[in-house]
């Protein structure tokens, strides 16, 4: 029976920020165990266990419930916003950062150190509020729409504590990733629209005379924002299913490698000619000189690796999971 739990107390510790998961679900443990033992003195079913996790409701409600009054768009969704957002704002700054630091590396113009510490945090923190803003404005129209996010996720037939997903089941969706795919998709997708309608790659967001573009393959670049899209609606096809299926699963590894491919005719390769231009003696340097194959080499290494590997923990769970789990409760 405490399998049942642990299951209940890890989905609920899902929506919590990472400083408070284990205090909480400790406490959470507790008070369930506090409960079964006043009830059925130690000694509890599988169905007392399961009426007990249903009268404490929703994993993501109850989450919600330790986060005290937090309605910046809706008890329902405030957790998820806020995961999504946390994970936003620890990768969205440092890359703005790189980028910005390598355009001013192989640029034309030449800027003190101020200057150039000035217009790497406003680059940073302008890109981390239009990140931030794209993430409230989804949450926004979902809360305002009159959805709920057990309709969004397909779990609107109410809460079954027998039907929780294992903790390790690597089928399972994990709710925060993807919709953290699908806004920092949505924010890449308008930056490239951007590079699109300049012609390339630049940082200066300036609709009416842009600078310093680096030109790219028009063709490639509207191929790499349709893989973009098509990668965020095979995101939101696993979030509204709850899990990854195989064939759904081998069609986003076959979208991750041709966007690699992508990737390296609208990014790296440009890029690198750039650098090349701007340093020639890099491209007698081993691997240096050959560095945006490298990268697009080792993007599809990892692609492959990290997709086979998922694909065959989930073909062996599919085997060797216990029937007792994939059936409700009569």
């Amino acid at each position: 029976m405490s399998e049942l739990v642990e299951r209940y107390v890890h989905q609920v510790g899902r929506y919590l920020p990472n400083k408070e998961r284990a205090e909480i679900q400790a406490e959470l443990r507790s008070q369930i165990q506090d409960q079964l033992d006043d009830r059925y003195e130690g000694a509890p079913t599988q169905a007392d266990v399961a009426a007990v996790l249903k009268e404490l409701g929703d994993p993501r409600r109850m989450a919600a419930s330790y986060g005290g009054e937090q309605y910046l768009v809706g008890p329902d969704f405030y957790p998820v916003m806020m995961m999504v957002l946390r994970r936003g704002w620890v990768i969205v700054p440092p890359v703005a950062v790189l980028v910005h630091l390598l355009a001013i590396l192989f640029g034309n113009e030449s800027d003190n150190l101020i200057t150039v510490l000035l217009e790497t945090a406003a680059g940073a923190f302008q890109a981390t509020a239009i990140f931030t803003g794209i993430v409230v404005l989804i949450f926004a129209i979902l809360q305002h729409s009159g959805e709920d996010l057990d309709e969004i996720t397909g779990n609107d037939a109410g809460f079954d504590p027998l039907a929780l997903p294992e903790v390790n089941d690597p089928a399972e969706v994990d709710r925060f990733e993807s919709i953290f795919s699908m806004a920092f998709g949505t924010f890449a997708v308008l930056v490239m629209i951007y590079f699109l309608r300049v012609g390339g790659l630049t940082l200066q967001f300036n609709l009416g005379e842009p600078v310093d573009v680096i030109p790219v393959p028009i063709p490639w670049l509207v191929a790499l924002i349709a893989i973009a899209i098509a990668q965020m609606v095979l995101q939101l096809t696993a979030l509204l299913r709850g899990r990854w299926g195989v064939a759904l699963w081998l069609v986003n590894v076959a979208l991750d490698i041709v966007g690699a491919v992508t990737l390296y005719f609208v990014l790296w390769l440009p890029l690198a000619d750039r650098v090349y231009a701007a340093v020639p003696a890099l491209t007698g340097v081993p691997l240096i000189g050959r560095g945006a194959e490298a990268i697009l080499v080792l993007s599809i290494i990892i692609a492959v690796i990290g997709g086979v590997t998922k694909l065959v923990k989930m073909v062996s769970h599919r085997y060797s999971a216990a029937p007792s789990y994939n059936v409700k409760a009569n």
